[in-house]
């Protein structure tokens, strides 16, 4: 009878341990069926589909004006009819090399293209730009791919604030830091002074413009939303904001190009990601320098 008694909590102590070993293993596999079944590092479009040509590769300069010829010098009672009426051609417009048309069809939240060209060394940035729709989470693409399904990485997008033309002082874009080296990953490689100094532009394509951005300045920054705690539409507010975080910037963590004048006409897009697991934000902050017109 006392070895029956003596026996029973070791039996009951087993079968705890048992039961909590199989829930560690559920738990476990729970966790390895998400990882598998939500695809965390795929890359969502692939940009071969949507190029009609080759992103531009260096800042595009606008076609010179044609130059009329030279009129000789005639009597001037001759002259009127013995010269041939001068026709001004309009130089033709270059084909936006994105195919926003097909982008659309796919999702009509594609307002824009990015194409920051990264070298040998790393991928370019070269995707599609999402907003949601007005009523929406601004942030509905953090992790939503172009399809509208879960994806980890989700999609480079700008917030309904801005307007889909990047006509606003300053655009706000947003990305992931993807440990794979998708999304904005690459981003931060431009705390290496020398890579910032050899990369210097960056494309926004949109339909019926190419819009060339010249990297004025790469900085750490804290956790605030920008647009959410800077009124940029105030005169002075944008001005401080170009002279203590864009050519004077008050961080350690920055690059700067030094020959650079701004002033309150300019217009900006910040290229914003996530550094250590959130606590900072990383941003490129491009100042428009051509707005050419395209088919």
């Amino acid at each position: 009878m006392q070895q029956t008694q003596n026996s029973s909590p070791k039996r009951s102590r087993r079968g705890w341990i048992i039961l909590l070993l199989l829930s560690l293993l559920l738990l476990l596999g729970g966790a390895a069926a998400y990882i598998f079944t939500h695809p965390w590092w795929v890359e969502p479009v692939n940009p071969a589909e949507y190029h009609t040509q080759a992103p531009t590769p260096e800042a595009p300069e606008r076609p010179a004006q044609p130059t009329p010829p030279a009129t000789a010098s005639l009597p001037a009672e001759s002259s009127a009819e013995t010269l041939p009426p001068t026709e001004t051609t309009e130089p033709p417009l270059p084909n936006n090399p994105v195919d926003f048309a097909a982008l659309r069809e796919r999702n009509d939240d594609v307002c824009a293209w990015i194409y920051l060209p990264m070298g040998p060394e790393k991928p370019d940035i070269d995707l599609p730009i999402l907003q949601p729709k007005e009523g929406w989470d601004e942030n509905y693409y953090l992790h939503k791919d172009i399809d509208r399904k879960y994806l980890y990485a989700g999609c480079i997008y700008i917030q309904q604030v801005n307007s889909q033309d990047f006509s606003d002082r300053v655009t706000l874009v947003y990305g992931h830091n993807m440990l794979d080296g998708t999304m904005f990953s690459n981003l931060p490689v431009f705390r290496d002074s020398r890579f910032f100094d050899e990369h210097e532009f960056f494309y926004i394509y949109t339909p019926g413009h190419i819009l060339t951005y010249r990297i004025a300045a790469a900085i750490q920054f804290d956790t605030r939303h920008i647009l959410h705690n800077f009124d940029f539409s105030d005169d002075q507010v944008y001005d401080d904001w170009l002279q203590n975080y864009v050519l004077r910037p008050k961080t350690m963590v920055r690059n700067v190009r030094k020959d650079l004048e701004l002033s309150i006409d300019d217009r900006l897009v910040i290229l914003s990601t996530c550094l250590e697991h959130g606590a900072s934000r990383y941003l490129i902050e491009g100042v428009l320098v051509s707005d050419e017109p395209t088919n």
